[in-house]
């Protein structure tokens, strides 16, 4: 067990290392050597858990994943879905403008359209992405969403929007707020979302 934990214990050491040197030197300037000397490790340490830098960048959704759940733990449950899903998403936007580079992000996508693991940014197994499903279920359990449309449908409509608007983030190199500019977006989709009157 305690050597389980340890090899686990190397893995996210690796990944937080590589986190940051891609954060201070850019995605592309950032070698696996500066990864292997800033944990501490050897090759064989490295090599053992990613075959190549490409492969950790995949890996690195599960940063993203730690930040979202412990803001959603400060969430009051008690709000409106609809309000729950905005202040998400709203931390989301203003998280990733202010801790990821537009060329960061750009070369998460690219890494995502040549690669065929199973653990990834987009994974459907995801942790975000899980609750905003769980978000929209409730909601409609509350009759604050339309139920007329399945959970699973609703979310993609609302991460397909997201991840739209990152990728132009990334296209314009981070020309405009993306924490405002989703929070603007919400409002037009957020209609979509609600209770219809079939009147």
């Amino acid at each position: 067990m305690k050597k389980n934990e340890e090899k686990e214990n190397l893995r996210q050491t690796i990944m937080d290392a590589a986190w940051e040197l891609f954060y201070e030197k850019g995605y592309e300037s950032t070698t696996v050597n500066d990864i292997i000397k800033r944990a501490g490790t050897s090759k064989g340490g490295f090599y053992y858990y990613f075959k190549a830098k490409d492969e950790l960048l995949n890996s690195l959704y599960a940063f993203f994943d730690r930040e979202y759940e412990k803001f959603y733990a400060t969430m009051d449950k008690s709000l409106n879905s609809l309000l729950q899903l905005r202040l998400l998403g709203q931390y989301v936007s203003y998280f990733i403008e202010g801790n990821v580079s537009p060329e960061f992000l750009c070369a998460m996508y690219k890494s995502q359209l040549s690669n065929q693991t199973q653990e990834h940014f987009l994974s459907p197994d995801r942790y975000y992405i899980k609750l905003v499903k769980k978000i929209i279920s409730e909601g409609q359990e509350k009759g604050e969403i339309r139920d007329d449309i399945p959970v699973n449908t609703l979310a993609h409509h609302v991460l397909v929007i997201e991840r739209g608007i990152f990728i132009d983030w990334c296209v314009q190199a981070g020309s405009f707020s993306l924490g405002y500019f989703g929070a603007q977006s919400f409002e037009f989709y957020s209609e979509f979302l609600k209770p219809q009157n079939n009147n």
